[in-house]
């Protein structure tokens, strides 16, 4: 393997490929990525066995091979080189990087030993914007509660139906539903993703514009994107699907609710944050709700103290003291993107939801703490 390739190209791609790469003591070969040099086109892989990433990139060839070294060791040396030619070489399971005053001789394995990713061959059941579904996954993957006794909610559900793709989240405490709009009506499917995935997903897609398409076969889910620019990186992420039925989830939503807050956001969660430092252990904050326009937010704590604060908005139905678990209620609205929420409330039995103001397309659903 012999070829030259811009330093900064070549960071891009080997920071995104090692970032499924870990410590493995088991397989050390996962700690690995493997670069595939042929036809003109460098292929890069990396697995942990559950989520496979695959990047194409155009280079001018010398001679091909294929080599596998250690993913973080590779990309921290790479992230410390100038812009500049970078040539790298491989022989004798050896692979040797040369830049400007910079040169480096990494040890790598067989490459015979690097684990198979697998390919889906279906064609792509939806298209759909890249930052859309980044957006999508990072308002509901943050509450999902990895769970060996109920695996089913231990993912994000993607239901597509329509023209509208559904992702969904849990941790049976609270839920977060996202709908994305689509262009074109879709086939209908229900699945389930690992959490990871939708981190991996975010971390390797969140500044990529453009369509990504999505395939699946009865086991995993591919997420392919092209950019239109044919010099760029093309990238494959595949994962495995969690198995089971999820959770009818609907049922829990609230249909309509005794008491409707309108609220500004940005003030609303200044003053869960100061009830916070003087929550107790439990990390509830009270709300003691005035109809028409006020509510007190107070905590208090045996060790610390307590504090109160009032904040004003449009209120709909009767008084009320209820009481929430501070995280939770910031986990919501820290990702509402409107300066106004919709806070509807019932009792200390029934859930509560929050809903942007002037956005359809998003609720979070969470459970009161009995006072």
């Amino acid at each position: 393997m012999k070829f030259t390739i811009s330093s900064n190209k070549f960071k891009k791609i080997i920071s995104l490929a090692s970032h499924l790469c870990g410590n493995n003591l088991t397989l050390p070969i996962l700690n690995n990525v493997l670069l595939n040099l042929k036809n003109n086109t460098l292929e890069i892989s990396s697995t942990n066995l559950e989520i496979g990433l695959t990047i194409l990139l155009p280079v001018k060839t010398e001679e091909e091979g294929i080599a596998t070294v250690p993913g973080k060791i590779l990309s921290d040396f790479v992230s410390s080189l100038p812009e500049g030619d970078l040539k790298i070489e491989e022989k004798d399971f050896q692979l040797n990087l040369r830049c400007k005053n910079f040169h480096a001789k990494i040890l790598g394995q067989d490459p015979k030993d690097f684990p198979v990713i697998p390919q889906i061959e279906e064609k792509e059941l939806i298209k759909i914007e890249t930052a859309n579904l980044v957006s999508g996954f990072s308002k509901v993957s943050h509450i999902v509660s990895p769970s060996d006794s109920r695996v089913e909610i231990s993912g994000i559900l993607m239901k597509a139906e329509k023209k509208n793709l559904k992702l969904v989240g849990t941790d049976s405490i609270r839920l977060a539903e996202k709908t994305l709009n689509l262009e074109e009506e879709v086939k209908k499917f229900a699945i389930i993703i690992p959490q990871k995935t939708a981190v991996e997903f975010n971390y390797i897609f969140s500044n990529e514009n453009g369509l990504i398409g999505i395939a699946l076969d009865p086991s995993q889910i591919a997420f392919r994107f092209e950019p239109q620019d044919h010099l760029e990186p093309k990238i494959t992420l595949i994962s495995r699907l969690i198995e089971g039925e999820y959770p009818e989830y609907e049922e829990i939503i609230p249909k309509e609710t005794r008491i409707l807050l309108n609220l500004d956001k940005e003030e609303f969660q200044k003053k869960i944050k100061v009830a916070s430092l003087f929550s107790s252990r439990i990390q509830d904050v009270k709300l003691k709700i005035e109809p028409p326009k006020k509510v007190l937010i107070s905590a208090a704590s045996a060790e610390i103290g307590e504090a109160t604060s009032i904040i004003e908005g449009k209120i709909e139905g009767e008084p009320l003291e209820i009481s929430f678990n501070w995280r939770y209620l910031l986990d919501g609205l820290t990702v509402i993107d409107s300066s106004e929420i919709l806070f509807g409330v019932n009792n200390s039995n029934l859930p509560a939801i929050l809903k942007p103001v002037g956005d359809q397309t998003y609720l979070y659903v969470l459970m009161p703490k009995t006072i």
